[in-house]
């Protein structure tokens, strides 16, 4: 049986952040989409994806081997009533990974499953405004933050929001589903393949400067 990663989507969250990593992980796992009350989603592109589930499904059991929280609003699941938390702590309870990118960063924080633990968010300057900063202080409380692209303490993953190749790599890792060679070449991907020189289009037709 292939083991099971849920993709926690909420109003107003952001499927790219996660799609390279469900992408990487379908062929040896069953992707599963949870919306707050199990309800079809519409994602931030317009686009409509179905729900397999409702977060109620975390706690039913028996936990998935990975939960992936992307970005995007997350308010409409933490105000006024935190819909994800007891979900998100099932899973963790249960063996699960967990892993934010963006602003599900902010979910997980509001979870309480990032207290005592290392993490990154783009919640802090220079990415985020001092009105989100002193917003969202609370929630960090008890977090160890890093100012890195990546961050991996135990069974919680935290990525900033242009750090999706190696979020995707770090989560096929931890799964067993890349072996570490071939996650380095997923994170590595667009440097390796890009035909655009480093000097740019110039040095490309022969014209940049001596």
């Amino acid at each position: 049986m292939k083991p099971e990663v849920c993709v926690l989507l909420y109003p107003g969250c952001v499927y790219f952040e996660i799609a390279l990593a469900t992408e990487t992980l379908a062929a040896a796992c069953t992707i599963r989409c949870l919306t707050p009350d199990g309800a079809d989603h519409a994602a931030s592109n317009g686009a409509r994806l179905r729900a397999d589930a409702g977060y109620a499904a975390l706690q039913a059991g028996p936990a998935p081997a990975a939960v992936l929280v992307p970005g995007g609003d997350p308010r409409a699941i933490l105000l006024p009533r935190n819909l994800a938390r007891e979900p998100l702590q099932a899973a963790l309870a249960g063996g699960a990974l967990l892993a934010g990118i963006c602003a599900g960063n902010l979910v997980l924080a509001a979870a309480g499953v990032l207290r005592g633990r290392r993490a990154t968010h783009n919640y802090a300057p220079p990415w985020a405004s001092p009105a989100q900063v002193a917003a969202t202080a609370p929630y960090w409380e008890g977090l160890h933050y890093l100012a890195a692209d990546l961050v991996e303490d135990g069974p919680v993953i935290t990525a900033m929001p242009w750090a999706y190749r190696r979020y995707a790599a770090a989560v096929a890792r931890r799964l067993a589903v890349l072996d570490a060679a071939a996650a380095r070449d997923l994170e590595s991907y667009v440097q390796r393949r890009s035909l655009q020189p480093p000097g740019g289009a110039a040095d490309a037709a022969g014209l940049g400067t001596s």
